[in-house]
Formats: structure tokens, sequence, C-alpha cells
């Protein structure tokens, strides 16, 4: 694993790069993370992390030139959703979708159950001859 790349931001919002040892902009961070870099920005005044916020600003920036907004809609619901901060939108929106996903299972392994026990009444009723089953390996009966 490849160490990160500290950019450290001065109290005048500058960002300087500490390995190329030059000053960065947001769309500059932006293009070394699309490029696979690990970048860690440090505030140089206290040495706090703030890489969340860093790239929170340079999502809010992309999206003010974007020409595609953000629907209303989504914006109110993550402002609606816990405490309004986007990684609790993304936490609830990850425990709903998980939820989703269990309750799509169970319902397709009732949808399953119910057709396995119609293929057995319709094998064992009397006078029926068997037909075999794709897929379904019948035990020998003792």
């Amino acid at each position: 694993m490849e160490k990160a790349k500290i950019i450290k931001r001065y109290q005048n919002r500058k960002l300087y790069d500490t390995d190329a040892s030059c000053y960065v902009t947001l769309d500059e961070i932006a293009e070394m993370i699309q490029q696979g870099e690990e970048v860690t920005v440090v505030d140089n005044r206290n040495q706090k992390d703030i890489t969340a916020a860093t790239l929170t600003q340079i999502i809010f920036e992309k999206q003010k030139r974007s020409e595609t907004p953000v629907p209303i809609s989504t914006l109110r619901h993550i402002i609606q959703t816990g405490d309004g901060s986007f990684s609790a939108f993304l936490a609830k929106g990850t425990e709903a979708n998980q939820m989703d996903i269990i309750r799509q299972l169970e319902t397709q392994v009732r949808e399953l159950t119910m057709k396995l026990e119609g293929v057995e009444r319709k094998t064992t009723a009397p006078g029926v001859k068997e037909a075999p089953v794709p897929g379904v390996v019948k035990s020998a009966e003792a």
C-alpha cells in the first residue's frame, strides 16, 4: 500500500502538496484522486485531518459547475434524514438498501418454496405419472 500524499491547508485556504513542493487547487486534488493516488489533507495550524471536509468541498464545487443539478427532492431528503449530513444519509441509505435486499430474498424464497410444493403435489397425486423435474434428483424410496 503506497503512502498517502500529504496536502497542507493553510489559514489563507491555500493547499500545499508536500511531495511536489507546490501549491495545488481543489481540481488538481480531484485529478490526483481520479488517478488513484491516496491523498490526506491536514490543517497546517493544528495538524487535524480535514480530508473528508476537503473532498466534500471538491464534490460541492464540481456540482456547482455541473450541467445536471441534483434533484431538489433528493437534497431535501438528505436534509430531512437524520441530522442532515450526507454521511448520515448514506449510512441510513445503506441500512435501508440492506433491508430491501433481505425483503426481496425472503420473497424469492417464499415463491420458490410455493413452486416446489406445487411440483411435489403434482408428482405425488394418485394415478398421475411422475414427470421428471429439471434439476431435481429424486431419492430412492425404501
